[in-house]
């Protein structure tokens, strides 16, 4: 087994959804084990300045792929959440770079270790230090590096488990919302985010949901922006969706949906979502 260390990073839709899903999609192959994850920086843009800010982080794993072979894994990946390659240094759902392979030095048409750019990336460096301030980029220690580079536009986030995944129902497009501010809270606070909503297409560049049941994974937390009359159709499918907890924002109590919550096993909370993230709460 080698160790290896990757580069991931996202600046399109729900950004810390893209790295955990990666990751995940990573730990699942046969043969990959991934080790430690860093924790999530919010980084700059680099080359194409006008796009979104990134989320990075640096993945520690172990394998027995060659370089190339775990090259092509890591494309599919990022093909299978939608990223797409029509723009230098454009944005990007999910980007996966291989930057250390264990003490090997490969070249070849498609792919360069150690990365040739990586001595140069504070987004790179900077959550590698964390993982592996000794380790050696050609001739130069992580450490070493770093220090060399400006890291201005590089920002601890969050560690990469605590990232909760949060829908968002009642989801708004309307920033006096609180619904919207939850969002963009949540996000600046590096949780992945689900907007479900029967209006919007999309809030703040992630697409919505039209039923809790739309996404795949088990939510950790439910947020709720729907007065009891109305969340009552939907009392089912948020049993079946079956989230870890579900929070009833001001003015959407219901003693009706919340004894059925408690009753499936799920754990409720009756706060305010905003308050909750400005006190370190959430």
């Amino acid at each position: 087994m080698v160790e290896v260390y990757l580069s991931i990073g996202s600046n399109i839709g729900d950004r810390a959804g893209y790295l955990k899903n990666g990751v995940a999609a990573l730990s699942s192959h046969e043969e990959v084990a991934v080790k430690r994850v860093s924790p999530v920086y919010r980084t700059s843009p680099v080359g194409l300045v006008e796009q979104s800010d990134f989320f990075n982080a640096i993945v520690e794993l172990e394998t027995s792929m060659r370089p190339e072979r775990l090259l092509d894994i890591l494309l599919r990946i990022e093909r299978r959440y939608g990223r797409v390659r029509d723009k230098a240094w454009g944005p990007r759902t999910l980007d996966m770079d291989i930057i250390l392979f264990g003490g090997e030095n490969w070249s070849s048409p498609n792919l360069e270790i150690p990365h040739p750019r990586a001595l140069d990336r504070a987004f790179v460096l900077r959550p590698l230090m964390d993982l592996a301030p000794k380790a050696y980029i050609g001739d130069s220690s992580v450490e070493e590096a770093l220090s060399r580079v400006d890291t201005a536009g590089v920002g601890r986030l969050v560690d990469f488990e605590k990232i909760q995944s949060v829908g968002i129902l009642g989801a708004s497009t309307n920033p006096d919302r609180y619904a919207y501010r939850a969002q963009e809270l949540l996000v600046q606070h590096g949780h992945s985010v689900f907007p479900i909503s029967l209006r919007e297409e999309a809030v703040l560049g992630v697409p919505c949901g039209r039923s809790i049941l739309d996404r795949a994974e088990r939510l950790d937390t439910l947020t709720l922006y729907l007065s009891p009359s109305r969340q009552r159709a939907m009392v089912d499918d948020i049993i079946r969706a079956n989230p870890v907890r579900v929070i009833f924002n001001p003015g959407t109590e219901s003693n009706e949906s919340l004894a059925k919550f408690e009753g499936a096993g799920i754990s409720c909370v009756e706060a305010c979502t905003l308050v909750m993230l400005h006190t370190d709460q959430f």
